[in-house]
């Protein structure tokens, strides 16, 4: 007879209970649904970023055959694909011009599962929760760009290699080069991906030989030692090794950049042919090691068949399906579609370096992001980097690479934008689960155990709470450090449907549709929200002009700078300022001068983390208060009157916008 189930009355009890109400897969499946909720409710609703409004339009493009080819300027056209054909399956809107981000994200919470043997049942859970709640890894699984999909794929090339030096088989090989291939298809940052397993894969083979060569009549007990020891140094010097080298390139300004990264891999590729020779001299045999193991895995036949599949997706993908071998002619894409993909993004690439930083400057950017919203994940990050140190076996190695050399490479590379802090961030997720499990074994008492329960629970609830405020409720505000130069207002969007109500009255009224001019620094995302209508007109005002019209134009849309060099009759029309982009550059690296300013740096971040409240400097810099760029919107009198008439007139300087504390008081926005 079984024991019918009772509630504890005990709370050293619950632990139990809860395992025998719920089991591991009803956990992780509940994670998974709610994943699929928290990415797909709302999705539409935040303005669009200017790189949003660029990935989307493109992809409306090619559903409609316009699409001119690759052009690494916006990366790969793979997800141009994917989100045309949820153009084609679903309409075009927002929700589906960013439904492509979301899926990935789905996707991405699934990864650890394929990992769950060596995170464990906890680790496994704890990695999916922390993946499914991050502040970051939401908020950028609701931004419509390349990023999430990228990331997915590194994470299947990841899986891959892990499952290929682990337990190898014949197909492998072309499923990794196939990876690569649609990560290249992606973003260019798979070239920083080949450059970190690449280096990796040297050091594992430098240490598998050093092993080999290290071993003697010594007890089983001395040797494991030892190898911990090797594994320990070769993986900790390897990190090092790439930081000193990528500091030392740094120093070059980026001359030399590529030069001074092929005399890094050479040094380490001679330093690997030099260990296998130490090992054949100790053994007297040709040292056999994990990589050449796996290596010998496939048959002559399979290597011989490996390529055919990642150059029929490469053809396939730079072709546009085998449509197109011409490209767009662009500076940047000079040449024909495939030579474009093997190349320009090279070149592109590598341009950049030489060029100085886009986006934010500094090289702490991503560790701030980390910190201030990503602590709780750092937190038992520690104790997963401190569990890989203690048993540095393969899986626990691949992910510390992973996440330390990623945050390294991306800290250097010249483009530093929020979006690129999942790249480091879900690595470094999977080793906080690795820390999870190794609180979770290490608290044998279930007094100490319940307390762990407790406080992650506490922790958790807080920065789940964090994450909904960053992603639902103040998202698109410049108070978050995720909202980059690039995002649009409330405001644009207001203006954007506005237009829309105003062309019908006006074309109920005279037949005709408004004529829209706007100038080409204000120009997206209204490229994207306004694909509609039927009279908007990209505009380049220059010399005290606007292009050659058949008329005046109804509306006219400018930045600040250009609203005097427009020679239209001003008294014509009504002139609206709005705000179009907002930001915030928080002096995160030097709001101290002196050490008496240091507990009021902490309170301002704290209160930032509490009530995301920005602030201004300390006195010692310039205001560093939420700011925007500014425009005017012209609207001719008689177009709003229609509009008035018809009841569809709405004023779009009605659209509420946020206001601060600390010195902030919302001054920096037009009102």
């Amino acid at each position: 007879m079984k024991r019918p189930l009772t509630f504890p009355k005990k709370v050293n009890e619950i632990g139990f209970f809860l395992a025998k109400v719920i089991t591991f897969k009803r956990i992780v499946l509940a994670l998974l649904l709610l994943g699929i909720v928290t990415r797909l409710v709302l999705i539409g609703d935040r303005p669009f970023h200017h790189d949003e409004s660029l990935d989307a339009w493109f992809s409306f493009r090619f559903l409609e055959g316009n699409f001119g080819g690759y052009d690494p300027v916006y990366h790969g056209p793979l997800r141009f694909y994917i989100t045309a054909g949820l153009f084609w399956l679903f309409g075009e809107s927002d929700l589906t011009a960013r439904l492509l981000a979301a899926i990935s994200g789905v996707l991405i919470i699934y990864v650890p599962w394929c990992w769950r043997k060596q995170l464990g049942p906890v680790g496994t859970v704890a990695t999916i929760g922390l993946i499914v709640l991050s502040p970051s890894m939401l908020y950028f699984s609701r931004f419509g760009r390349e990023d999430m999909l990228f990331l997915f794929v590194t994470s299947i090339f990841v899986i891959l290699l892990f499952a290929f030096l682990e337990h190898p088989k014949g197909w492998h090989p072309s499923a990794l080069l196939s990876s690569l291939v649609i990560g290249l298809a992606i973003k260019e940052s798979v070239l920083l991906s080949i450059f970190l397993f690449g280096v990796f894969l040297l050091l594992l083979l430098i240490q598998e030989n050093l092993i080999i060569s290290s071993k003697r009549n010594q007890s089983e007990h001395a040797v494991q030692e030892q190898e911990l020891r090797i594994r320990r140094w070769t993986l900790f010097l390897g990190l090092v090794s790439m930081l000193a080298v990528l500091f030392w390139v740094g120093d070059s300004g980026g001359n030399g950049t590529l030069g001074k990264l092929a005399l890094y891999g050479g040094l380490l590729l001679a330093i690997a042919t030099g260990s296998i020779l130490l090992a054949v001299m100790k053994t007297g045999a040709f040292p056999s090691s994990r990589i050449f193991r796996s290596l010998k895995t496939p048959t002559r036949v399979q290597w011989l068949l490996t390529p055919l599949v990642p150059t029929f997706l490469f053809i396939g993908f730079f072709s546009q399906f085998f449509t197109s071998f011409s490209g767009p002619n662009t500076t940047s894409a000079p040449h024909g579609a495939l030579r474009n993909g093997l190349t320009a993004g090279f070149d592109y690439w590598a341009s950049q370096q030489k060029e100085g930083s886009r986006g934010d400057s500094r090289w702490q950017y991503y560790l701030t992001l980390l910190s201030a919203y990503e602590w709780f994940v750092v937190f038992f990050a520690l104790f997963g980097i401190w569990q890989v140190f203690r048993h540095p076996n393969l899986f626990g190695q691949i992910t510390l690479w992973w996440a330390g050399g990623n945050l390294i490479l991306y800290s250097w590379a010249s483009e530093r934008m929020p979006w690129l802090i999942i790249h480091p961030l879900f690595p470094t997720i999977i080793l906080s689960g690795l820390g999870v499990r190794f609180l979770w074994q290490r608290t044998h008492g279930l007094k100490y155990r319940n307390t762990l329960i407790v406080a992650f629970s506490i922790c958790a609830v807080f920065s789940t709470t964090q994450s909904l405020v960053t992603n639902y409720s103040r998202g698109g505000e410049p108070q978050e450090l995720f909202v980059q130069a690039g995002q649009a207002t409330p405001e644009v969007k207001a203006w954007s449907e506005q237009l829309y109500r105003a062309d019908r009255a006006h074309f109920a009224e005279s037949g005709e549709h408004l004529l829209v001019l706007i100038d080409s620094d204000v120009y997206w995302p209204y490229g994207w929200y306004l694909r509609d209508f039927p009279t908007s007109t990209y505009a380049i005002i220059d010399d005290q002009n606007i292009p050659n019209m058949t008329r005046t134009p109804d509306v006219v849309i400018v930045p600040y700078w250009d609203t005097e060099r427009i020679n239209v009759s001003i008294a014509e029309y009504e002139v609206f300022p709005y705000n179009h982009r907002w930001w915030w550059v928080p002096e995160f690296d030097g709001g101290a001068s002196n050490f008496s300013q240091v507990p009021q740096v902490l309170s301002r971040w704290g209160n930032w983390l509490w009530n995301r409240e920005p602030w201004t400097d300390l006195g010692t810099r310039s205001s560093k208060c939420p700011a925007s760029l500014t425009g005017n919107v012209l609207v001719k009198r008689s177009v709003i009157e229609e509009s008035r008439e018809y009841g569809l007139w709405t004023d779009p300087q009605e659209t509420e916008l946020p206001t601060y504390g600390n010195g902030c008081n919302g001054n920096s926005f037009l009102r």
